[in-house]
């Protein structure tokens, strides 16, 4: 049996509203999402959204070449981790975002242009 979900509500001046709605933008998070992760002592990183662009150019150029089935598949699945980073959680590190570029690399690297 799930646990109920139960709303909460509190007031705040308009400054602060403001000021919790850019974090939240900024982390990639719904200020619902925000405000639950920080009352329970967890600190959502700011998202950096130049390093998503560059990963999604890179799975750009890759999705234009000739996939095996195999290679398509795993390019799907990275691009439902993207997904699922940027709109239904904590977006990774950077360092994180640099292994995903290299794991990436290497499993197309022998995949031809064509």
């Amino acid at each position: 049996m799930s646990e109920r979900i139960t709303g909460m509500y509190f007031q705040c001046n308009q400054k602060q509203r403001e000021q919790i709605k850019k974090n939240a933008k900024a982390c990639g998070l719904k200020q619902g999402d925000y405000l639950l992760q920080r009352a329970l002592g967890f600190e959502p990183k700011a998202l950096n959204l130049g390093a998503y662009l560059n990963l999604y150019k890179k799975l750009c150029e890759v999705s234009n070449r000739k996939l095996s089935a195999e290679a398509e598949q795993r390019l799907l699945e990275v691009l439902d981790q993207i997904y699922s980073r940027l709109f239904e959680g904590s977006p990774p590190s950077e360092e994180t975002l640099r292994e995903e570029e290299q794991t990436l690399a290497d499993c197309f690297s022998d995949v031809g242009d064509d």
